[in-house]
């Protein structure tokens, strides 16, 4: 079952950076990556406030299913797991968690301008 959950979270936290990063683009997913955006703003600064800057609530529950089945040693990101993976060897955390503001400040700004063209077609409707 930990196996299971494992996996499902892998597959959730992936679609979320990728929902994060791309699904401003398509008019048909604007809504989903708002709320996508949201919950991550909520989770990295509003609980941040009490746990530490950018902490994720999806990384502490996949850390928790992951130190239940033995694995030890854990980045404080899961962005940095991946990025280890990925590339087979040790990412500085620091660099990895500039890139990763970065992309959160680029997604944030999506949202918006999105959200403000949506306004601006109304009003000229």
């Amino acid at each position: 079952m930990l196996v299971a959950a494992d996996w499902l979270l892998t597959v959730a936290h992936v679609a979320v950076v990728l929902g994060f990063m791309f699904l401003w683009i398509p008019k048909s997913t604007i809504r989903l990556h708002r709320w996508i955006v949201g919950l991550t703003a909520a989770s990295w600064l509003i609980l941040g406030y009490f746990y530490g800057l950018g902490y994720c609530f999806l990384t502490d529950l996949h850390w928790q299913v992951k130190r239940s089945l033995g694995v030890r040693r854990l980045p404080s990101s899961f962005i940095k797991y991946a990025g280890d993976y990925v590339t087979g060897t040790s990412l500085p955390p620091r660099v990895v968690d500039a890139v990763a503001g970065a992309v959160f400040l680029v997604g944030c700004g999506a949202a918006i301008w999105r959200y403000v063209q949506e306004r601006k077609a109304r009003s000229a409707a």
